[in-house]
């Protein structure tokens, strides 16, 4: 058995990059791959989320491309902009950083119809599909969300996701009650560090928090999650960590291989709090099932890691 604990999915044409990741080439992954059954979350880059102002939105080259944003801008002068999530007079606000453009106000988080969208598209599958809500980091709506979602969907979903960079908000000192676990994406910047991660899970100790992408290898997090009951991690997608290791992991140095990052989570972390995903479209499922296969480690091991941690997690 295989479950992918941590995986994207385009709900319909409205996302910036990775914009060709919609539901058919999720399924006929899952299917090439023996992926018994996938957690999957919103991609996180939905057009809500880009300002008006970005060159995206005008430069021609980016137009029907898979990554509609300023990686392919061709502007002698490109405009950057970057958004984020705050809170504006008891509201959700969307704004430009950049240019200070007010983007939307709303009383319910827009991500609301896409998590429904995502909801309602893997219903007929739900034995095997099961959903890890997307919700955007604003004391406004957190908490409403979460209540909105358990009241209605229970059934239909298994966690929250939250991204910390692409919503421009530090997690850290976030309350949140939920009986579901949560996921939190890290990385090396400043907003998205794994330490802020931790401190969320310490906020909430009645919480069950998974910290992706291998806590970015901090030696420190990683201590804590060996020894925090309630805090879990995964390694994906660490064929592409590796690649961009310079900017993906704090101790690029020591990492001479993909599996070396699995490696490294378990010389710290107890292997039964080590979750599989492959986080695509960014990691490829045929290439992190292999890393896997490789690794060096006892079958009882594999099986925690492929299956039975997120089963236990997230099923139970």
């Amino acid at each position: 058995m295989i479950i992918n604990s941590h995986v994207h999915l385009n709900t319909n044409e409205n996302y910036f990059f990775y914009n060709n990741y919609g539901f058919v080439r999720f399924l006929e992954e899952m299917c090439s791959n023996g992926i018994s059954m996938s957690f999957p979350t919103l991609n996180p880059k939905l057009e809500l989320f880009l300002c008006p102002n970005d060159c995206a939105f005008s430069c021609k080259k980016t137009n029907g491309s898979i990554n509609r944003n300023l990686n392919s801008c061709i502007c002698n002068f490109p405009n950057r902009h970057r958004v984020c999530i705050h809170e504006k007079n008891g509201k959700l606000a969307i704004s430009c950083k950049t240019c200070g453009k007010l983007i939307l106000e709303s009383d319910i988080d827009p991500l609301r119809k896409y998590n429904l969208e995502l909801i309602s598209i893997t219903k007929p599958y739900r034995d095997f599909i099961k959903p890890i809500l997307y919700l955007s980091l604003c004391r406004a709506t957190l908490q409403k969300e979460i209540q909105f979602f358990e009241k209605n969907y229970n059934n239909d979903f298994v966690g929250f996701k939250f991204h910390p960079w692409n919503d421009q908000v530090n997690v850290a000192k976030f309350k949140v009650n939920t009986a579901k676990p949560i996921l939190i994406h890290t990385g090396i910047r400043n907003l998205e560090s794994a330490t802020h991660a931790i401190n969320f899970a310490k906020n909430n100790p009645k919480l069950k928090v998974v910290i992706a992408h291998a806590a970015s290898l901090n030696l420190e997090v990683l201590k804590n999650i060996s020894i925090m009951k309630n805090v879990f991690i995964d390694c994906c997608p660490s064929e592409f960590m590796f690649r961009n290791r310079f900017s993906c992991l704090t101790y690029p140095n020591d990492i001479l291989s993909p599996e070396d990052i699995y490696y490294k989570v378990l010389s710290i972390v107890p292997s039964n709090k080590i979750l599989f995903g492959t986080d695509s479209p960014w990691g490829n499922s045929k290439q992190e099932l292999e890393i896997v296969r490789n690794l060096k480690i006892s079958p009882s091991i594999r099986e925690q890691i492929l299956w039975k941690n997120a089963t236990m997690l997230y099923l139970r």
